[in-house]
């Protein structure tokens, strides 16, 4: 890939659409690259759940519409995609994310209340069930930690935290159960516990509240969790719909959207890792996903409703967002990862 060039992947819902945009390096700026549908989709549906392997070869897309099937793709030197192939499944899948070593999946089924792993092939398409863990009440995320030994999930409907010892070791052992069990932790009921991201120093999870509109600060550890702090978004008139949450690879800035009043939430973290609200943006309309560059310095935030993704440059001193553009892609774009 130019080194002047950042690319990045969209999933478009409604028209069923994998759209291939580069991102300009020097100045954040989004130029259309390419786009498809995804191979075997007989009708679109749901979000489309992406995620890039840790090696940065291929990326994973998920269909919920009809078929329920996870598509796998190649990603050449230059980004562009060539498709690999489809991994039927019996499932709807919210969330989708590779281990460290890219040898399994973790997935979470928000309409089929489950988590589960799936092994990852030598082809690079997904295999069959390797574990699946019922019970969780709209699972919507099932997610490894950077310590690469903890993954959390969010059981949105029961307003919990659950968490899990990964017992897979880096030379890739077979062994019958990669997730063991260690902890749960109930949150506000009401909460709606939906997206993760994690401190890239600390062992602190920072968990969004889509129905409350709160982020719960989590530590996480082998024996268990301990809730730290509850921070708010501000007030509004609407009810809460928050979605999103990423933060910079400094660890200096936190970001949340939410979707009913089309605001991206900006929060301060400390050096303990603590959050504090300071100001937020008013951006594309239904902000599902968004997604920060490898190098902290742009931030690209999709619209469900304006079928449109935007650029913004983070100042390096405030956080604070500033707009460079905005171009068309498919219908209610819900998902980006960046390559």
């Amino acid at each position: 890939m130019n080194d002047k060039m950042q690319a990045l992947y969209v999933g478009c819902a409604l028209s069923g659409e994998l759209y291939t945009i580069q991102l300009s390096v020097s100045t954040g700026e989004l130029t259309y690259c390419a786009h498809e549908q995804l191979p075997g989709l007989q009708k679109p549906g749901g979000a489309m759940p992406l995620t890039i392997s840790r090696d940065r070869k291929t990326l994973y897309a998920v269909s919920r519409g009809n078929p329920f099937f996870i598509a796998s793709y190649n990603i050449d030197e230059h980004g562009s995609l060539q498709h690999i192939g489809n991994t039927p499944i019996e499932t709807n899948l919210a969330y989708i994310q590779t281990s460290v070593d890219d040898s399994h999946l973790l997935s979470a089924s928000f309409i089929d209340h489950h988590v589960s792993i799936y092994p990852v092939q030598e082809d690079r398409c997904i295999g069959k069930t390797a574990q699946h863990i019922n019970d969780i009440a709209n699972a919507h995320m099932l997610s490894m930690s950077p310590d690469n030994s903890t993954v959390l999930a969010t059981g949105l409907g029961k307003d919990v935290i659950y968490q899990w010892k990964w017992t897979l070791s880096q030379t890739n052992e077979k062994i019958s159960l990669p997730l063991q069990r260690i902890d749960q932790l109930q949150l506000s009921e009401g909460t709606g516990p939906r997206h993760i991201a994690y401190h890239p120093t600390l062992s602190i999870a920072y968990i969004i509240g889509e129905r409350n509109g709160t982020i719960n600060s989590i530590r996480y550890n082998a024996l268990g969790l301990t809730h730290i702090q509850t921070a708010h978004l501000p007030d509004q008139q609407e009810a809460f719909q928050s979605a999103d949450i990423h933060i910079t690879p400094d660890g200096r800035f936190l970001y949340a959207s939410e979707k009913a009043t089309s605001t991206l939430h900006l929060f301060k973290v400390a050096l303990d890792g603590s959050i504090e609200f300071e100001k937020h943006f008013f951006t594309e309309n239904r902000p599902r996903g968004f997604a920060l560059t490898p190098d902290g310095n742009y931030l690209i935030a999709a619209g469900q409703f304006s079928h449109h993704i935007a650029s913004y440059r983070i100042n390096p001193e405030t956080g604070y967002l500033q707009l460079i553009n905005r171009i068309a892609v498919g219908q209610s774009p819900d998902w980006i990862e960046m390559l």
